[in-house]
């Protein structure tokens, strides 16, 4: 298991207990936001230069007001040198989130965009599809598609684009040297 991994999972597992999964995850988003906006910040986070147990005090500071599960999860990074996933280990703590909650995302591209109501009903059939999970849709434009759309969650895409058709058709055309 990586090492990203581990820490989201125990991450996850500390905040599930107390009961701040989401609140936990926004907090997190809040001090990534933090640290794009502010160089200073970023150099004292990601810096050697001051010693640990001034850090330890610092983050106590930075994260007032936030949930027990990021105060210490951050301590537990800087302590283990490790501040450099942070990053990594928020996204794969959100999909932990997610998929305990039952959500999943949904990336679809179509040719053109979709109104609310078809937005809608694609949801709703995905979400039928997917076990009654909470389906939220991340729409993108392509209009090389001709029709149809692309879908992408959990890793995979599933090609309904008329231009993917059409690409498979000349492949098996191809393969069975019909062309």
């Amino acid at each position: 298991m990586s090492a990203v991994s581990t820490y989201a999972e125990a991450l996850f597992e500390a905040a599930r207990e107390r009961e701040e999964l989401e609140a936990t995850l926004d907090n997190l988003k809040e001090f990534l936001d933090a640290l794009k906006e502010s160089d200073e910040l970023r150099l004292f986070f990601y810096g050697t230069q001051i010693p640990e147990n001034q850090k330890r005090r610092a983050i106590n500071g930075l994260t007032e007001g936030m949930t027990s599960s990021v105060t210490n999860f951050l301590k537990v990074l800087t302590d283990n040198d490790r501040t450099e996933i942070l990053y990594e280990v928020v996204l794969r703590y959100e999909g932990l989130v997610k998929e305990s909650l039952g959500r999943v995302e949904v990336g679809i591209t179509t040719a053109v965009e979709l109104s609310e109501e078809e937005l809608d009903k694609v949801k709703d059939r995905l979400g039928s599809i997917l076990d009654g999970k909470e389906v939220t849709l991340k729409t993108h434009v392509d209009p090389e598609l001709v029709g149809g759309a692309i879908f992408r969650f959990a890793g995979r895409q599933i090609d309904g684009s008329v231009r993917g058709q059409l690409t498979s058709l000349r492949e098996t055309m191809h393969e069975r040297g019909a062309v």
